[in-house]
């Protein structure tokens, strides 16, 4: 899945003023046809530092941020994902020195679709593996950020075994995900579950490699 993303930092200056260890930046995050993206998870990752700062955009699309001074690499922060694409600079500042109207511009295009890449089943089986629960929790607190939205989960399988039984497979496995997310507060209308046994492969099923890639799980926004 690729994503465009575009941060624009706008009027960072230093004044004549009071001492001051945070810069307090006013984040707007949108599309590219600027309409605001509420619940995007938004991190700060001080290069230096090694430490993490995080924010989550309103129905404005809006967050407020304190960042001492230093480089940071702006990632978006997703299911089963975190991914830098930018950095920005907040300079280190002199002797009554302030910083002053910071205004950070964050563009990208929201996913349709992803996969959950950390999520197994047990062999045959429709019993989800205690190891993905924390890519299926990152998931469940995606859909709380964004409660407007409506999802399918999608099972598909390899094309090992009877074409019936494979889509029997992955039709339970959808809705092993589904009752999962349902168990953590997640409306049982929001979410749709699926089966496509082996119909949809995304690789060739003639090695173990591709076989693996057409076991997947993908969740789809349809709304």
């Amino acid at each position: 899945m690729k994503q465009k993303f575009l941060i624009l930092l706008l009027a960072l200056a230093a004044v004549v003023c009071r001492a001051q260890d945070l810069a307090s930046a006013s984040v707007l995050v949108t599309n590219f046809s600027d309409a605001p993206i509420s619940g995007a998870q938004i991190q700060f990752f001080d290069t230096k530092n090694n430490v993490t700062i995080s924010g989550v955009s309103d129905g404005a699309g809006k967050f407020i941020v304190d960042l001492p001074a230093g480089w940071y690499n702006i990632r978006l922060k997703s299911v089963g994902m975190s991914k830098d694409y930018s950095a920005i600079e907040i300079p280190t500042l002199g002797p009554n020195e302030v910083y002053n109207n910071i205004n950070i511009i964050i563009q990208y295009e929201e996913a349709s679709s992803f996969t959950l890449s950390n999520l197994h089943f047990e062999t045959n089986k429709s019993i989800i593996k205690k190891a993905s629960f924390d890519e299926l929790d990152e998931l469940v607190n995606y859909l709380k950020l964004k409660p407007e939205l409506k999802i399918e989960v999608g099972g598909h399988t390899d094309s090992e075994g009877s074409e019936t039984s494979n889509l029997s497979l992955s039709d339970a496995r959808a809705k092993a995900v589904k009752q999962y997310l349902i168990s953590k507060g997640i409306k049982a209308d929001r979410i749709v579950a699926k089966g496509y046994g082996e119909a949809k492969p995304i690789a060739e099923n003639d090695s173990e490699n591709g076989r693996a890639l057409n076991r997947r799980t993908e969740i789809q926004i349809i709304e």
